[in-house]
């Protein structure tokens, strides 16, 4: 199993690989709907640099940007990023979510499920939170509404 650890801080060194997974990742046609019903309601993600970490921000929201990351030792490659906020005041909103390529189930590492791993330590956070009892995402065209924490 790839070894994957999170955080919600990203050098700005790495702003290539955040642009190139949040905005030109090969397989966001599939989820055009999706990606754009998340603009539609919330607004459009903009990455910002915040004495030399990046997140990513939207106008208008206060949003939390979680990354996941191969540990290589010495080296941790981005693997993935979810964008969420909490809403509707019991429930965590998951509004984008990108997975590198290479990492990616219908891709490369079929087996080690690295969306379904970002998705459980997302959960996780949600636990944390006072008040959060449901986590709502919007995936493949239909939105997952609010199951529980």
């Amino acid at each position: 199993m790839l070894p994957l650890v999170f955080s919600s801080t990203l050098n700005a060194d790495q702003r290539d690989e955040l642009e190139s997974l949040m905005f030109f990742h090969p397989e966001q046609g599939q989820h055009t709907s999706g990606i754009n019903a998340s603009v539609r309601s919330y607004g459009f993600p903009k990455i910002i640099n915040e004495g030399g970490n990046l997140r990513i921000g939207i106008d208008g929201h206060e949003v939390q940007t979680l990354y996941a990351f191969v540990d290589r030792g010495s080296t941790k490659d981005l693997a993935g990023v979810v964008v969420y906020t909490r809403a509707h005041g019991d429930t965590l909103v998951l509004l984008h979510m990108a997975v590198r390529p290479e990492f990616c189930y219908s891709i490369g590492y079929k087996n080690e499920l690295v969306l379904v791993r970002i998705l459980v330590q997302l959960r996780a956070i949600a636990k944390q939170i006072r008040g959060i009892k449901r986590l709502s995402i919007l995936y493949a065209d239909k939105e997952i509404s609010r199951a529980l924490v």
